[in-house]
């Protein structure tokens, strides 16, 4: 079964995107800005945190019918690619050097060694997040769709649902309320399924029973999450929980199934042949976005780029040479893989090549 990519959702994977970058990049925040300022800084974080939920829904929304008719089928065609990006991207991250400056002054290995041995702290999470820490999205990714390609084809279908409900909560408890919860993890709470195999599920069933909800009540989900994620933020900082690290909290999933169920009302939403250009380019960006903006900190840092100057430019030359760096390395077939995980479809021959 083929699914029509709508041009409403591949907007909103264009916006997903750029709000990881603007999340990554943390406008607005430091010691030069006053108190007030940083606080809009946590909003500005909090409002971005659709993003990741939306990739999830989208993939659950997608592989919903593949992955109910040829469950194992289905989830290797994902982990086989993916693996091999998160693989290739983990090594190319613990090979590049984050401080350019520590690296002329005091060698190669000094700047690199920290890192790793910082990594070599927590092995199992490392596992789960790679050789940076935004990697942590495909392990999750893949973790969701292993999980619900096992319990379909072993027809435990009925425990998807309470499972991710269950993680979810357990996410929480060890998360951003284990101060209150005191939860504990194995590994760090926001990686593997903790969060990812509801939000994926979400998308699935959305899929699967062809739920609907109204525009009006998809933009109260969308703004009352939004609304509620503020709140727990807030609260949560009386127990010293810094805002800009909350990555789920209980608003999150309504605030991106609002999101998700909105851009379902309005297919036509972004219809244009540019929405369809970056959409595609999505992963790529995603995975490659860090080279860019740890140069552009270099390049920053040396020029002594700081303040209001550095946080318009950060975002934006992160996306635009992001976008640029995706599109060079899809122009060989070399390093195509890194950004892709669709094979080429081979050409048929000619007829005057088959004679």
């Amino acid at each position: 079964m083929s699914s029509p990519r709508l041009s409403s959702l591949e907007m909103g994977r264009v916006l997903a995107i750029f709000a990881v970058v603007v999340i990554h990049s943390g406008p607005l925040r430091g010691e030069m800005y006053s108190e007030s300022i940083n606080t809009l800084s946590d909003v500005i974080n909090q409002t971005c945190r659709f993003a990741v939920p939306f990739f999830f829904l989208l993939t659950g929304y997608f592989v919903q019918p593949k992955l109910t008719q040829h469950p194992k089928k289905t989830f290797l065609h994902y982990a086989k690619p993916l693996s091999l990006i998160w693989l290739a991207w983990s090594v190319i991250y613990l090979l590049l050097p984050f401080r350019f400056d520590v690296v002329m002054s005091q060698g190669y290995l000094a700047e690199r060694s920290g890192y790793w041995d910082f990594l070599l702290k927590t092995p199992l999470n490392t596992l789960f997040e790679g050789g940076l820490v935004h990697l942590w999205y495909i392990p999750g990714l893949l973790c969701a769709l292993g999980i619900m390609a096992l319990l379909i084809s072993k027809r435990q279908e009925a425990l998807i649902v309470p499972l991710a409900l269950g993680l979810y909560v357990w996410g929480l408890g060890a998360g951003s309320y284990q101060p209150i919860m005191e939860g504990e993890t194995p590994i760090f709470s926001r990686n593997g399924p903790f969060f990812s195999l509801l939000m994926v599920v979400a998308g699935a069933e959305m899929r699967r029973r062809d739920i609907q909800f109204s525009t009006r009540t998809a933009w109260a989900m969308l703004i009352g999450g939004m609304g509620l994620c503020f709140a727990e933020g807030f609260n949560l900082a009386r127990y010293d929980v810094w805002m800009a690290n909350h990555d789920f909290l209980i608003g999150t999933p309504i605030m991106a199934i609002g999101l998700f169920a909105l851009l379902l009302n309005h297919p036509n939403w972004g219809n244009t042949p540019l929405t369809f250009a970056l959409s595609q380019r999505v992963l790529g960006v995603y995975v490659a976005h860090f080279v860019v903006m740890l140069m552009l900190f270099n390049v920053f840092g040396a020029y002594s780029i700081e303040g209001i100057a550095r946080d318009a430019l950060l975002a934006p030359l992160t996306l635009l040479l992001s976008f640029g760096l995706v599109i060079a390395l899809e122009m060989s077939r070399f390093t195509r893989f890194l950004v892709n995980m669709n094979k080429p479809k081979p050409q048929k021959p000619s007829k005057h090549a088959a004679a």
